[in-house]
């Protein structure tokens, strides 16, 4: 069994993001649900496609992730769907940040921040 932990940037990250599409949160609920079958530590299978999953880095411990997030009855179109990173150790599985292109985020800013959330679990 994978547990989940929500990183605190996160979940403020979710809150606004929540005024803009009302079912962000069921969005990480089904992402929840990928994880477990894609992360499971014992049998892994390969449930999101390489083309919306991204490995940024890895170590012995860990290895961070950037991934499309799909949000349902949203009206994005594919490309404009949210990106999150986040960190996979065994099994857990940690939520970084979470940013928007209508927000202009830069790749490298969040992943330099998820890499330095990634201190506070790790």
């Amino acid at each position: 069994m994978i547990e989940f932990f929500y990183h605190d940037g996160i979940k403020k990250e979710i809150v606004a993001l929540e005024r803009r599409f009302l079912s962000i949160k069921q969005a990480f609920s089904l992402f929840e649900r990928l994880c477990e079958v894609q992360f499971n530590p014992l049998n892994p299978k390969r449930v999101i496609s390489p083309a919306k999953l991204h490995s940024v880095t890895q170590n012995d411990l860990w290895a961070l992730w950037k991934v499309e997030l799909v949000v349902p009855d949203s009206n994005l179109r594919p490309n404009q769907y949210p990106r999150m990173w986040f960190v996979v150790k065994g099994s857990i599985v940690i939520f970084l940040c979470i940013s928007t292109h209508i927000d202009n985020y830069k790749d490298n800013e969040s992943t330099a921040l998820a890499l330095s959330r990634v201190t506070d679990f790790i």
